[in-house]
């Protein structure tokens, strides 16, 4: 099934997986304005559904909510920053606030759902040109490059492959309904991240 998550969707289900967000920053950043109405409107029309259906739903969210981190690890007690000139406040803002309304559902309708932030996904033939980090040190590395690392060098940055990913959304989703998250799943020094251990 194909759809646009920006207009309701009426179906019958019993658990709902939200990731509908560009990722990219070159998709992201190529049109703003829709990006924003993927994770709010797109956020609203789900949680609608799993209202009207009494489903479970999972959202992902990212670690970008948090914005330009001033603290390494960020803690839970660390809020993060925004800075509205920035060039992702679409997809921060956006996530930000689709994290927002999934608490107010479960707050004002008691909607069971399950939220994480998560590392950056690898898995086979990525979109060499998507502006993701590890498609372009692939790249570059192929093209016999210099390896471009942005900053000082001194940031981090966590990856996952895309099947421990996704066993990790659905390990999430089987825990009880009191976890709501934000739950981190991925970089075990980090402070935010939880493993999920079971079956």
């Amino acid at each position: 099934m194909r759809h646009d998550v920006t207009f309701p969707l009426y179906v019958e289900v019993d658990e709902i997986y939200n990731l509908a967000c560009p990722a990219s920053p070159i998709h992201y950043q190529h049109d703003p304005v829709q990006t924003t109405k993927t994770s709010v409107h797109g956020a609203i029309n789900m949680l609608g559904l799993a209202k009207r259906v009494r489903a479970k739903i999972f959202q992902a969210s990212t670690s970008e909510v948090y914005g330009d981190p001033t603290v390494h690890p960020q803690r839970e007690e660390y809020w993060g920053t925004s800075i509205q000139s920035d060039t992702a406040p679409a997809m921060t803002e956006g996530k930000r606030c689709a994290e927002t309304l999934f608490f107010d559902y479960y707050r004002q309708h008691g909607l069971s759902h399950q939220g994480c932030s998560h590392l950056q996904y690898v898995w086979p033939r990525m979109d060499p040109h998507d502006g993701r980090v590890i498609s372009n040190f692939i790249v570059q590395a192929l093209r016999g490059e210099n390896i471009t690392v942005y900053g000082d060098g001194t940031q981090s940055r966590a990856f996952c492959y895309v099947d421990d990913m996704i066993g990790g959304f659905v390990k999430l989703m089987n825990t009880p309904d009191t976890v709501t998250g934000p739950i981190n799943l991925g970089n075990p020094l980090s402070l935010r991240c939880y493993s999920l251990r079971g079956s």
